[in-house]
């Protein structure tokens, strides 16, 4: 019996924390399921969404947004003369000595356009098929600039003009399918 009351407070620990340890470990085991369940669902649901979304940006501009390579040089543009339509960009390399410009006119050609004196595409007479330009390019620069264009019929020029001349005049023109 002195065996067993000396034992007896050790066997009350032993029976106290294991009656404790096992709400603990059930509320650890709760928790731990719970949390991850909790925490992982929306991360997983957050990091599923924003891959989706990236993929999708991806898809989606993959087969819309192009970029097709133009060369500006004294009175001549050069480039494709058929492109596929949607929003491209045109990277615009000046491998000539003036400054120049790229512009872009929806028209059969430059010839079809409305011209001023001098020979400069009237853009304000255009109206919406002037569809926009680049800034002024230096020579030996490059730029780039986006447009949205439908299949149709376009003039690509350089459209900067001084007195009696413009470079569309002097032939910087090029006239180009979209499909």
């Amino acid at each position: 019996m002195k065996r067993f009351l000396a034992t007896m407070p050790l066997l009350v620990l032993l029976v106290a924390s294991c009656g404790e340890s096992e709400p603990e470990a059930a509320a650890t085991e709760t928790t731990t399921t719970a949390a991850p369940t909790t925490t992982a669902a929306p991360t997983t649901i957050a990091e599923t969404t924003e891959a989706a979304e990236t993929t999708a940006a991806e898809t989606t501009e993959a087969p819309t947004a192009a970029s097709v390579v133009y060369e500006l040089v004294e009175w001549e543009v050069s480039g494709p003369t058929e492109i596929s339509a949607g929003t491209i960009t045109f990277e615009v390399m000046n491998i000539g000595e003036n400054t120049h410009e790229f512009a872009v006119a929806k028209g059969d050609s430059y010839e079809s356009l409305p011209q001023l004196a001098n020979g400069a595409v009237d853009e304000e007479a255009l109206g919406a098929d002037f569809i926009g330009r680049s800034e002024r390019i230096d020579a030996g620069d490059a730029a780039e600039v986006t447009f949205d264009l439908e299949p149709g019929s376009y003039v690509f020029l350089c459209n900067i003009q001084f007195g009696p001349n413009s470079h569309a005049s002097a032939g910087q023109v090029l006239s180009v399918t979209v499909s």
